[in-house]
C-alpha cells in the first residue's frame, strides 16, 4: 500500500492536477501539464486523496473541476509547487541519500488534510 501511495504521489509532484477528468482536453491546469493524459491525472488525484486522507471534494465542485471557489485547490496548488521545491533541493531540506520517490505529500500530510505541528 505504502509503494503505490509514493508511486501515485511521485506522478502528482511532476503533474499538479487542478480540474477532473474531462477527456482529451482538460480545463483549468495550471501547474500540471496541459498534455496529462486521463489515465495518469486520474493516478495523481487518487494519490493526493490516498496521502491527504481527502475526497476530491475537498477541492473541487463535483462535476465542475475546472472552478477555482474552493480555497484548498489554490493551497494544493502551493503545496505541490513546495514537494516540487523540495526535491529539486532535496539535499537542502533532506540530505543526498533520501530518493525522490519518498518526497510526497505524504511526508508532512501522514494521511491527513492538515499535517500536526511540530512541537519540539
Amino acid at each position: 500500500m505504502r509503494n503505490k501511495s509514493i508511486r501515485s504521489l511521485f506522478l502528482a509532484e511532476i503533474f499538479l492536477a487542478t480540474t477532473a477528468f474531462a477527456g482529451s482536453e482538460h480545463k483549468n491546469l495550471q501547474v500540471l501539464s496541459k498534455d496529462i493524459s486521463d489515465a495518469d491525472l486520474k493516478k495523481t488525484m487518487e494519490g493526493f486523496t490516498e496521502q491527504l486522507g481527502v475526497k476530491c471534494t475537498f477541492c473541487h465542485i463535483l462535476e465542475q473541476y475546472e472552478k477555482d471557489d474552493r480555497p484548498h485547490k489554490a493551497d494544493a496548488r502551493r503545496m505541490i509547487k513546495l514537494v516540487l521545491d523540495m526535491k529539486a533541493k532535496k539535499a537542502d531540506y533532506f540530505g543526498p541519500r533520501v530518493k525522490d520517490a519518498v518526497i510526497t505529500c505524504g511526508v508532512c500530510h501522514r494521511g491527513k488534510a492538515e499535517p500536526e505541528p511540530f512541537i519540539p
